[in-house]
């Protein structure tokens, strides 16, 4: 085989490994198109319009950035918060416990 048959072997192989790369780009990219359309769709289909101007509850109170806050302040709102949910949390076990007939813990009356 002359030499030159060699070069026209491996730029054939060259050009069908581009052509091949370029089907399957061309495939991938097809369906990543569809996809998006599909996902367009759905999230059209799932807008929600949403109101210029937003009107806060009446109950709820208004809250200022915590970053602005006295640091003092803040520690004791929290602390304030976890005793609040401590409690709740007592009352909900304590209720739990009369309703299923169970004996409650000494730890569940907080005058003792």
């Amino acid at each position: 085989m002359p030499w030159w048959s060699w070069i026209l072997i491996w730029a054939a192989l060259i050009v069908a490994a581009l052509v091949f790369y370029g089907l399957i780009g061309w495939r991938i990219f097809r369906k990543l198109m569809a996809t998006l359309r599909e996902a367009e769709g759905a999230v059209s289909a799932l807008a929600v319009s949403v109101p210029a101007s937003v009107v806060p509850l009446a109950g709820t109170p208004e809250q200022e950035l915590g970053i602005f806050d006295d640091p003092i302040r803040a520690k004791a709102r929290y602390e304030e918060g976890k005793e609040a949910r401590r409690t709740r949390r007592r009352e909900r076990r304590v209720d739990r416990r009369l309703a299923n007939g169970q004996p409650r813990a000494l730890r569940d009356f907080p005058n003792l």
